[in-house]
């Protein structure tokens, strides 16, 4: 091999290993976040992974969409999930959803619902 195909295969690699790492890190799971590592009453928001619990009550919006729904993390601790803006229907569809939000007592503030685990 001469000095050219070395450095492309060199790139070639180190793109891969590169794009494998980020997509890794970046890409969102499926596995349940924990409540407790949030600060009660803090207006700072932080991202959790939760299950949609289906049998709990949902209020809807006037317009059908959820406009609140509970959900539990993985030591089965069940919260009220308000969002900010009601959300479509399809997070009833998902398994875990990926909230962004801080607490509010015994309710989750929502900025973001993200429905990533079916």
């Amino acid at each position: 091999m001469n000095s050219n195909q070395v450095k492309i295969i060199f790139f070639a690699v180190t793109v891969a290993v590169v794009i494998f790492v980020s997509y890794s890190y970046i890409s969102p799971t499926a596995n349940l976040g924990d409540f407790s590592k949030f600060s009660p009453n803090s207006e700072i928001n932080q991202t959790i992974n939760v299950a949609v619990v289906k049998s709990s009550p949902m209020e809807k919006s006037p317009d059908g969409k959820i406009a609140s729904f509970y959900a539990k993390d993985k030591n089965n601790l069940e919260l009220l999930i308000n969002p900010h803006e009601p959300v479509s229907e399809e997070i009833l569809e998902a398994e875990v959803v990926e909230l962004m939000g801080h607490l509010h007592g015994d309710v989750f503030t929502a900025s973001r619902v993200t429905a990533i685990g079916k």
